[in-house]
């Protein structure tokens, strides 16, 4: 999935927050080393729920001006 037009609402703060563009892969049970365990940075990949069968890999896209 490719979103630049992504929003979270977070219902305890009552707010809708822009989500900044990035990209979602679908891995189920993938955990960091099976991403070669990257740094933690804010473009580097990151797989949210490792381990898990719902488990996802996401990476934001880099800035506009740098594309």
């Amino acid at each position: 999935m490719l979103s630049d037009l992504g929003y979270l609402l977070i219902p305890t703060a009552g707010k809708l927050v822009h989500l900044p563009p990035h990209l979602m892969f679908y891995a189920p049970y993938a955990t960091d080393k099976d991403i070669g365990s990257p740094p933690g940075g804010r473009n580097m990949p990151r797989v949210l729920r490792p381990g898990q069968p719902d488990a996802y890999i996401i990476l934001m896209a880099p800035p506009e001006e740098s594309r």
